[in-house]
């Protein structure tokens, strides 16, 4: 799902315009990124033009299009105070008022896409870890077939392993089932890694956007306007201003040391 925003504003946010495009992951950092997820789904309504697929939504077809955008909030919330996972994810249904012709199969399945097994159903919400709590959000958004998913700070209290496992499922979730994934993070590196299109926001309004490496490569920009670098980006800056090494900038740090290898 492409979405268009167009002079959209709300309170300290102004005339903001960009695009989500369709196909890819993309990055928002900045004051104000939390609150336009919550304006892409809805939650919130500013003025201006947020056009999804080519059309404006009318107030008869707006509600029909947020209920394709999956949103998924910085903190785990248990609205329905469950106990339990399966009720937390029965009450999610219940809710939003999911026709679902077999139940039980498309939770077990939505489970199996994040990597849980049906033996968490049973498990008490409490006793699961931020990382667990993570996905089984992911797993009853899911739900709703999302043709779009905001995540706000998705990787934040991840260990290693768990952020890298998340990645691969954002990427898997947006190469193989064709959702778009926008996640809002103000953690460069991250951004840096895992998306292809970032937007970067300074002053309530849209400072730059376009490809992710492309956008970090412009280090001396960033940095004058008091943005956060990528460390693997950092590196390769300062290599190549102190020592006038020939390497480009990486995502990934393997990529880079065959680079220095190669060059140095």
């Amino acid at each position: 799902m492409e979405i268009i925003i167009q002079d959209l504003s709300y309170r300290n946010l102004s005339n903001l315009t960009f695009t989500i495009h369709e196909g890819v992951i993309t990055g928002i950092t900045g004051e104000g990124k939390s609150t336009i997820l919550r304006l892409l789904n809805g939650i919130l309504e500013g003025r201006g033009k947020v056009i999804y697929n080519g059309e404006r939504p009318t107030k008869k077809t707006k509600l029909k299009v947020i209920k394709e955008i999956g949103y998924i909030g910085s903190n785990f919330t248990n609205p329905y105070m469950a106990t339990t996972v399966e009720e937390h994810i029965m009450f999610f249904i219940q809710y939003h008022k999911l026709s679902i012709k077999d139940p039980n199969k498309k939770i077990k399945d939505s489970l199996k896409i994040v990597g849980l097994n049906s033996k968490y159903l049973t498990r008490n919400i409490s006793s699961l870890s931020s990382s667990e709590k993570k996905l089984l959000e992911l797993a009853t958004v899911l739900l709703i077939n999302p043709k779009i998913l905001l995540l706000d700070e998705p990787f934040i209290n991840m260990d290693n392993k768990n952020e890298k496992k998340l990645a691969r499922l954002l990427d898997q979730l947006n190469d193989r089932f064709n959702i778009n994934v926008v996640i809002a993070s103000s953690d460069s590196s991250i951004l840096y890694k895992y998306t292809k299109k970032v937007i970067l926001l300074k002053d309530n309004k849209v400072f730059i956007e376009g490809d992710t490496k492309e956008v970090y490569s412009n280090v001396e920009l960033l940095k004058k306007n008091n943005f956060d670098i990528p460390e693997i980006v950092e590196f390769v800056y300062l290599a190549k201003k102190k020592k006038n090494v020939k390497i480009d900038y990486h995502r990934d740090i393997r990529d880079l040391i065959k680079d220095i290898y190669k060059h140095v």
